[in-house]
């Protein structure tokens, strides 16, 4: 799928920029590439590998303003719109990392309170302008969004719903660009995945909730979007940070999965 700005690979999940150009400046370790991570739980639980991903390179810094619970439609309650300005003020991101889609799409309890609900018959054009405003607010000084797809959920099509509607948004609007996460976490018949080979081993990257991340899924998160930004700034990803400290990070032992630290 193509958008003006950059081509998501079939089955990769990676975003690649067209060869003559790029997205971002070319940075160094004495300016450093600014990046911002906003989103919800399962973002929280993606951000440490993406991180260290980021930030092994030693020319990007990256700056966690994740919050769990976060959604775009819980807007009644929690008006990002306004709380990112402070973030986007101290941390001035040229590139900003968002997911969300838990509390958007999911039946999720305590959920009473978004707008639009996704059985609304106008949730696809009402949600479209939330995004489109998100991007607005993330983007207003230059910044560069990234948006990831919603990690397939082994009992619901919302987040197959959300990627599609993201794509059509992302097709008019060359400030955005989605980093599709699905192929990393399906099989090759695009069904839901709890545990991946690592070695001849069975290591899981779902948590018991088939929603939020185990450390492998962290990283497989982190790996596919790490890639894509740092293309766009023409740069590699830097081996090493695979088993870095962020594994030891006690986020990890909420509701903890059957994997070993390193």
């Amino acid at each position: 799928t193509t958008t003006p700005a950059t081509t998501t690979i079939s089955g990769s999940g990676i975003s690649v920029p067209p060869k003559e150009t790029l997205l971002l400046r070319s940075p160094t370790s004495e300016d450093p590439l600014r990046v911002m991570v906003v989103g919800d739980s399962v973002t929280y639980e993606i951000e440490p590998a993406l991180t260290a991903a980021l930030q092994r390179t030693g020319r990007v810094v990256s700056a966690n303003r994740t919050q769990v619970g976060f959604g775009l439609s819980r807007w009644p309650v929690y008006q990002w719109w306004e709380i990112w300005l402070p973030f986007l003020d101290e941390v001035r991101p040229e590139a900003v990392i968002v997911q969300t889609g838990i509390w958007d799409v999911s039946d999720v309890w305590g959920s009473d309170d978004r707008i639009p609900k996704p059985e609304d018959p106008d949730w696809e054009d009402s949600f479209a302008f939330l995004v489109r405003m998100a991007v607005d607010v993330l983007s207003a000084d230059g910044a560069h969004v990234y948006w990831l797809t919603m990690l397939p959920s082994p009992e619901s099509d919302g987040p197959a719903r959300l990627t599609r509607l993201l794509l059509e948004v992302a097709a008019g609007d060359d400030r955005l660009s989605i980093i599709d996460l699905t192929p990393s976490f399906t099989d090759n018949e695009g069904q839901y995945i709890d545990e991946i080979d690592r070695s001849g081993e069975p290591w899981p990257i779902r948590k018991i909730d088939g929603v939020h991340l185990c450390r492998e899924g962290a990283a497989l998160a982190a790996r596919n979007t790490t890639e894509a930004v740092l293309a766009d700034a023409g740069l590699n990803i830097f081996p090493g940070w695979e088993k870095g400290l962020w594994r030891a990070n006690p986020l990890y032992d909420v509701d903890p999965c059957d994997d070993p630290v390193n």
